[in-house]
């Protein structure tokens, strides 16, 4: 997920106030966008998923996609990543470090580089950024699921491994939107 604008333009951490221009999911085996005008089909879907995956999705994307929600998203079956590792190790790791160390590939950019592919009216670039971004969330996700571990390099550049159970969710589509 992406927003038009960010933080020091709504006055503090105000992720409801940001604006999401699109958001980016995977379900079914399919990688899709939503914009915003598509955001009430992308919520049926939200509605229908055994568990949405995420990273840093219930402190941030719920809350700033909260606004296009009739009913309450963090009621919905949240599941995010960036929690999960962060009980673990004590502290929040990127998801590029995660990515970088777990997966062997790194993010093409950041959040501030969506807000302005969004103010330029680059969709192309905004909407491949985001869907890179769920890419990757996804990936951790099933690598996790699989190998029970993530792996990322703390600040003295020493390699992590990050214990995990995700317990996979076999049934329903399993939903990923992410912001970076």
């Amino acid at each position: 997920m992406e927003t038009k604008k960010a933080f020091d333009e709504v006055g503090g951490y105000y992720p409801d106030k940001l604006g999401v221009s699109v958001s980016g999911v995977w379900y079914d085996d399919k990688l899709r966008a939503f914009r915003e005008e598509e955001f009430p089909e992308m919520f049926k879907i939200f509605e229908t998923a055994d568990r949405i995956v995420g990273f840093n999705s219930i402190d941030f994307d719920m809350p700033a996609l909260s606004p296009y929600y009739v009913g309450d998203l963090q009621q919905l079956p949240n599941f995010d990543l960036l929690q999960e590792v962060e009980k673990q190790v004590g502290y929040r790791v990127k998801l590029d470090a995660l990515a970088k160390e777990t997966l062997g590939i790194q993010k093409g950019g950041n959040g501030l580089d969506a807000i302005t592919y969004y103010h330029e009216g680059n969709w192309e670039k905004l909407i491949k950024y985001c869907l890179q971004d769920v890419e990757i969330t996804r990936d951790l996700y099933l690598y996790g699921v699989k190998e029970k571990k993530l792996k990322y390099k703390n600040k003295w550049n020493n390699l992590i491994e990050v214990p995990v159970n995700f317990e996979e969710v076999r049934g329903k589509a399993q939903v990923q939107a992410t912001l970076f």
